[in-house]
């Protein structure tokens, strides 16, 4: 009985852990409530510096950041992450 349980459980915990098929992070995800990251639109802004991008224009949920610092850990598909470089470019735009 316990040994079901066991095994039971190491294939729920590897279920959750499981993603699409050829999914990446730089995917568009496409919400229930329609709504859609749109990281591959704005890969322009990516050697960009800091300074230099509108945010006005970026789409609400945004977060702008540098490496090192301190942003929460829940992933949003819907959120557009500009990820700042050490050299204050734009190194990385991505969903989450």
């Amino acid at each position: 009985m316990i040994r079901h349980f066991a095994a039971f459980a190491s294939l729920a915990m590897l279920a959750a852990c499981a993603t699409a098929d050829g999914a990446t992070e730089n995917d568009v995800v496409d919400l229930s409530e329609g709504r859609e990251c749109p990281a591959q639109q704005f890969q322009l802004l990516v050697g960009q510096l800091r300074d230099e991008v509108d945010t006005s224009t970026l789409p609400v949920p945004y977060r702008m950041y540098g490496r090192g610092d301190a942003v929460t850990m829940d992933y949003r598909p819907d959120r557009l992450n500009v990820v700042i470089g050490d050299d204050g470019r734009v190194e990385r735009v991505a969903c989450g």
